[in-house]
């Protein structure tokens, strides 16, 4: 429930992201146990570095309207790039890579 809650309050702060960012996503978000962190997982099409630097310099503004959410404790925010899928990409650039050299040349 709560990272439902974290990926509502964040949402539509994508859409502030750089431009040159490209299109940027919310993969994945982890509430720890305790919930003492969320840690919020983003990809972007074209600079991922920059969206990361975006949203932890956006940290503060989403905290504040995290606590807003709840009187209990509220965790603390922290943004990572997820690697998935760049390691999506390159294995299927690499399954590609492979199909074109095993086609017979006609």
């Amino acid at each position: 429930m709560a990272a439902s809650v974290i990926r509502e309050l964040i949402a539509p702060v994508l859409r502030d992201c750089p431009q040159e960012c490209g299109i940027v996503s919310i993969t994945e978000i982890e509430v720890s146990s305790d919930f003492a962190h969320a840690t919020v997982y983003l990809s972007a099409v074209h600079a991922d570095e920059k969206a990361l630097q975006y949203f932890i310099l956006r940290r503060g503004d989403l905290q504040k309207r995290l606590a807003g959410w709840s009187s209990h404790h509220v965790p603390m925010l922290r943004f990572r790039i997820d690697p998935r899928s760049k390691r999506g990409s390159r294995i299927d650039e690499l399954l590609n890579e492979e199909t074109r050299r095993q086609k017979p040349s006609a």
